[in-house]
């Protein structure tokens, strides 16, 4: 139990760093587009397109920090109202049921960065895979997240 905690650990940690980086490259692209735009009179198109695309890759990756530390919406209430012994089923049928979904993200997400391989990303030239590319990856993150934090609520059940 050991190593998977810990390379989850590793996992979450990561991808939440790297999406507060891509953060600060996005809000760096934005100042940058400004200044071009208001102060040079000559906007750079392509530092928007690039700030968008590091933004859905920092939303997508910060989820996995977000599941971790159950910063995502709770069905606390609903919970509440079942005795004790039906509350880790609860726990159980949810944890089930998002990793369910993410695993479906991860899928699909696959095979739009596959369909889309082939098209270019206006401004940038580059292929526009590399933006849909954050729905898998970010889903995967945020499997590592789920599972981490359904171990510690398993953990704190009496």
């Amino acid at each position: 139990m050991k190593p998977i905690r810990s390379t989850g650990e590793v996992i979450v940690r990561l991808a939440h760093n790297l999406s507060a980086l891509l953060l600060a490259a996005a809000t760096a692209l934005v100042f940058f587009q400004v200044v071009t735009r208001f102060v040079l009179g000559d906007a750079a198109g392509w530092s928007e397109v690039l700030a968008r695309g590091l933004i859905v890759w920092s939303t997508l990756l910060a989820a996995a920090a977000g599941f971790r530390l159950g910063a995502m919406i709770p069905i606390d209430f609903l919970r509440s109202l079942l005795p004790a012994s039906l509350q880790i089923w609860v726990i159980r049928l949810v944890t089930l049921l998002t990793l369910v979904f993410l695993a479906i993200l991860v899928w699909q997400g696959w095979a739009m960065t596959l369909r889309v391989q082939a098209q270019r990303v206006a401004m940038l030239g580059t292929s526009m895979s590399l933006f849909y590319a954050a729905i898998p990856v970010g889903a995967m993150a945020a499997i590592a997240g789920v599972i981490l934090h359904h171990l510690d609520q398993e953990r704190q059940q009496p």
